[in-house]
């Protein structure tokens, strides 16, 4: 579900910029592809050069919409004829997006004679589409040419945001106040509108493209203080990190506007530690020896790319721990397959001068396996790791069967665990998970939002509304 960093971004598919280069509507006016209308090129040497990676899907996409048409009309004709104009009604627009994009990823699959790749993806996911009633613009084209409309195909953005769209004056008229005005329940405290969710999504789009015209890479930070004893983080949220930010980068920032996105991005990454810390806290209760462990061990299931690239960030769990001498990070997954393959693999970590100092060591053990083949791999040597937690796992999405062992081995042996997801509606599912393998779930732990979700929101793929983050939900927590 990653929506940026994975290109096309929103960004690209929404026309603010080069599909090649990133360049902005700012740098030069961009031209759309003659051939699938999808995707949008600074100038004629970016097109060119993008032409061998692009030529596939342009053709696939232009099949699509030339000979399909019927097949990508009809969900929305079956919701003009049994709800009048289905105009407003998300739900209803969201089913029927997801009929269309069922049609256009099938006869993807079938033109490129292969899956299509997660870039080729998003241009189905992130299209811009009606906030009324869902059509996108290959629908406008695509009923304007078979002359069942007579309006212009051609969506209009909201002038505020610029990441929401109505395909004519009537339908913006029907949703403009409600996407203005209606707080929205995925910001963190469901007090922002969409307009305004949008506006930060733009904002961190805007970061990420400054970045990676940087060459810099994803912001990634964590301050070097080590805390003098632990503290709670019951009543802490991201303005504690705010600060430090301030503090370190502060002089550099021209403004406000820009620390906003920083901390934003560096959430992305620090929700990691700061969320096995809380669920520690909420699971041991009263008892903090916990915070005063010789040696630490954490296990991460379904552990992918996610954990891997922001390795050095749970170096956080140290500096506030101080009296933790050791912390040993286990990560299990079929996924790690591709970076260590068969073979597990244990690396000793570099940790800032600091700990080096004092002595205090991180170890990072990789093993791609699922969770209870590694359990009974080690057989009798296994002890239960102080915190077991599976981030964004989509166990009740994708794949719920190849969890099943791992949930019921997690229940009988008592290890402490949490699992996060990234929206409500996968928090909800994976609860009910949960109390299906036998969990008793503590209620601090989910289902609910997290306070140490990421801060970095994404727009969902294939709906006009809706948000998602890393781990920002907290799905269930037991021991």
């Amino acid at each position: 579900m990653e929506g940026f960093g994975n290109v096309p971004s929103v960004f690209t598919t929404y026309a603010h910029a080069c599909i090649h280069c990133d360049k902005g509507t700012k740098d030069a006016p961009l031209q759309r592809c003659g051939g699938c209308q999808r995707v949008y090129y600074c100038g004629p040497k970016c097109q060119t050069e993008n032409w061998p990676k692009h030529k596939a899907i342009c053709k696939a996409l232009k099949t699509l919409e030339t000979k399909y048409g019927e097949e990508l009309r009809k969900p929305f004709q079956l919701l003009g004829a049994f709800s009048g104009h289905g105009v407003g009604i998300t739900e209803l627009a969201n089913d029927c997006i997801n009929s269309v994009a069922e049609v256009e990823m099938r006869v993807l699959s079938e033109q490129l004679k292969r899956p299509p790749r997660i870039d080729e993806r998003n241009l189905v996911g992130w299209q811009p589409r009606c906030l009324a009633c869902g059509r996108s613009n290959l629908l406008l084209r695509v009923e304007a040419s078979s002359g069942s409309k007579t309006t212009s195909p051609a969506l209009k953005g909201c002038p505020d945001c610029l990441l929401a769209f109505a395909c004519n004056d009537a339908h913006w008229n029907a949703v403009e106040s409600k996407h203005k005005t209606l707080p929205c329940q995925d910001s963190m405290d469901g007090k922002l509108s969409q307009c305004e969710m949008n506006h930060m999504v733009l904002q961190d789009l805007r970061f990420s493209q400054f970045m990676a015209g940087a060459e810099a890479g994803p912001f990634r930070w964590a301050p070097e203080r080590t805390k003098a004893r632990w503290t709670s983080l019951k009543g802490v949220d991201w303005s504690d990190y705010e600060l430090y930010l301030k503090k370190e980068f502060g002089g550099g920032v021209a403004a406000d506007s820009m620390l906003e996105p920083m901390l934003r991005a560096v959430t992305e990454g620090m929700s990691m530690p700061l969320t096995i810390l809380s669920a520690l806290e909420f699971l041991n209760g009263e008892d903090i020896s916990w915070t005063k462990k010789s040696i630490l061990n954490i296990h991460m299931l379904g552990a992918a790319a996610k954990e891997l690239v922001n390795a050095n960030i749970f170096e956080e769990i140290l500096h506030r721990l101080p009296e933790v001498k050791t912390l040993n990070l286990t990560f299990i997954g079929p996924e790690l397959s591709a970076v260590t393959g068969a073979q597990s693999i244990t690396t000793p970590m570099e940790t800032c001068p600091n700990c080096s100092r004092k002595g205090r060591k991180r170890a990072h053990q990789y093993h791609a396996k699922t969770y209870d083949v590694f359990v009974r791999t080690e057989g009798t040597g296994f002890t239960n790791p102080d915190l077991a937690v599976a981030f964004n796992s989509g166990c009740s999405e994708e794949v719920p069967w190849q969890w099943k062992e791992t949930l019921k081995l997690l229940v009988d042996r008592h290890i402490p665990t949490v699992f996060t997801s990234y929206n409500h509606d996968e928090a909800q599912a994976e609860s009910r998970l949960l109390e299906s393998a036998g969990a008793t779930l503590i209620p601090e732990l989910g289902p609910r939002k997290n306070p140490w979700g990421s801060l970095l929101v994404k727009m969902e793929p294939n709906k006009i509304t809706g948000f998602y983050a890393v781990n920002g939900w907290l799905s269930g927590g037991f021991r």
